[in-house]
């Protein structure tokens, strides 16, 4: 629903409630003979449904009796229904229409309780989709963790103790995927924090018995593109006899200089000139070894 649309049906209800032919006898109304007194009540200040803390100080049990006789109040009111559909609509601010106070019959506690758990509900279909291994797996491991191949590794260890999950566990692009569909079913931005997740999911009962490991706040629940770690890289020479194992290949000197793990002898091919492989230690060096070649290169 868009905040107009939110707005507009708060409203509405509201003026369904105040236009009901009943509303003049409302039990929360002033009573003629005393304004000061409740008409549903004589006992009652006429502001006993938001409470006298504009007027007098009030303990805990003063609280709680003032509220339970309000409740009653409300319970033979001919538009409580009407009241407790205004009073428990959703502003544009996600707020409830009235925060504080008894309206329809429920406590603010109430009523804040039941706006929770209608923002947390999650039909049974999508709380199945939350229940497979996999994401299961993404879920805890998270909790436990952050960096991308950390979450990937705990993911993986804690399917091979399921007994559940591919062959070799999980790796780090699928982790990061089930935890964009994660943060996806719990309908959250996908910049989310990863606290933030967390506690969405908590609240949802989906890491019940599960130690979550905290952060500063800053740490994303889905991660960026992840990097490889760097590292020798390895140059297979395929149909090359002479070479059937990988060969490591190690950041050069310099740019047209050979690194001199990579003085290798190709296989020979018959008509072919011989190849010499020439040693520099610098760009200098291989400049003055073809004067001529770097010369036309220029006029070119």
């Amino acid at each position: 629903m868009t905040e107009t649309a939110m707005e507009k049906s708060s409203e509405q209800l509201r003026r369904k409630w105040v236009i009901h032919p009943h509303f003049k006898y409302r039990g929360c109304a002033p009573d003629p003979d005393d304004p000061m007194r409740m008409a549903g009540d004589p006992s009652l200040h006429v502001g006993a449904h938001n409470g006298p803390d504009a007027f007098m100080p009030e303990g805990q049990v003063e609280r709680r009796v003032r509220e339970a006789k309000a409740v009653e109040v409300c319970l033979n009111c001919p538009v409580m229904v009407q009241c407790d559909a205004y009073a428990s609509s959703v502003r544009p601010d996600g707020r409830l229409a009235e925060p504080e106070g008894v309206w329809g019959g429920r406590r603010a506690l109430e009523r804040h309780k039941a706006l929770i758990a209608a923002r947390h509900a999650v039909p049974a279909a999508s709380v199945r989709r939350f229940q497979t291994a996999q994401k299961r797996a993404a879920l805890q491991a998270l909790a436990r963790c952050w960096d991308p191949f950390e979450v990937a590794e705990e993911a993986s260890q804690l399917l091979a103790s399921w007994g559940e999950g591919p062959e070799g566990g999980m790796d780090v692009r699928t982790a990061n995927w089930q935890r964009s569909s994660l943060v996806r079913l719990l309908g959250l931005p996908k910049d989310v924090s990863r606290m933030r997740a967390l506690a969405v999911a908590r609240e949802r009962g989906l890491l019940e018995g599960v130690a979550l490991v905290p952060d500063d706040g800053s740490v994303p629940a889905i991660p960026p593109p992840t990097r490889l770690p760097v590292g020798p890289q390895q140059l297979y020479m395929w149909g090359v006899e002479e070479f059937p194992a990988p060969v490591e290949v190690q950041p050069s000197a310099g740019r047209g200089v050979r690194s001199p793990s990579m003085r290798v002898k190709f296989k020979r091919v018959e008509g072919q000139e011989d190849l010499v492989m020439v040693e520099a230690d610098s760009l200098a060096e291989v400049h003055e070894m073809f004067p001529a070649e770097i010369a036309l290169e220029a006029a070119a």
